[in-house]
């Protein structure tokens, strides 16, 4: 686990199959943490997490946010393990393999200031990002991915019901200004990821 901005700290988890990393992030804030999309950690980094954001830290975990219901990954483990409840877009929570503690709508603020943002005919109805606008940092899950160091581009086609209604549901991120993406598989950019996704949509 590296700590990739001030507070903010990703893993990751790598995929064979999609020959990509599936990151999971921590964020500690004044009096709280949460952890985005977590999957499978080791020893060693589960040591860090418990320092960090264990019960007795500064920081303790408040809650697990999931960005779709396809990033459910090794939530339950930290759940048990930490104490922390589970978040995931009401549109999203019945179709977990395990169960939501707490569900949120478009808008809604969750732990550590961070805004959900709900993404249109995206892969699952409930794809979700999480905006800490202070910061400039936009978290997403599969609304895009980074295959490409550097630039993003969308899931292939056959994931979507419309793929021409889910590239334009994306545009939604063009409201926000933000300088960092961290995205959910692949590689996160650190700065001026606005401008990358600008330029996705002009490619």
């Amino acid at each position: 686990m590296k700590e990739i901005i001030p507070g903010i700290y990703t893993w990751c988890e790598f995929s064979e199959e999609k020959n990509l990393n599936f990151n999971g992030y921590l964020l500690v804030c004044e009096e709280e943490s949460v952890l985005i999309d977590p999957p499978v950690m080791s020893e060693e980094n589960s040591t860090l997490l418990e320092t960090l954001a264990g019960k007795n830290s500064t920081h303790p975990l408040k809650a697990i946010l999931l960005t779709n219901v396809h990033h459910e990954r090794a939530c339950d483990e930290f759940r048990k393990k930490l104490g922390a409840s589970v978040w995931i877009n009401e549109k999203d929570s019945s179709g977990l393999e395990g169960s939501a503690d707490e569900t949120f709508k478009d808008g809604y603020r969750l732990p550590c200031g961070l805004v959900a943002i709900n993404i249109d005919n995206q892969k699952s109805p409930g794809e979700s990002a999480f905006f800490l606008e202070e910061r400039g940092v936009m978290i997403v899950g599969d609304a895009l991915i980074g295959k490409v160091p550097g630039k993003v581009n969308m899931l292939p086609p056959d994931k979507y019901r419309d793929p021409v209604l889910a590239k334009k549901g994306l545009k939604k991120f063009l409201d926000f200004d933000f300088e960092s993406l961290l995205v959910g598989d692949g590689e996160p950019i650190l700065k001026s990821a606005k401008e990358a996704v600008k330029s996705f949509f002009e490619s």
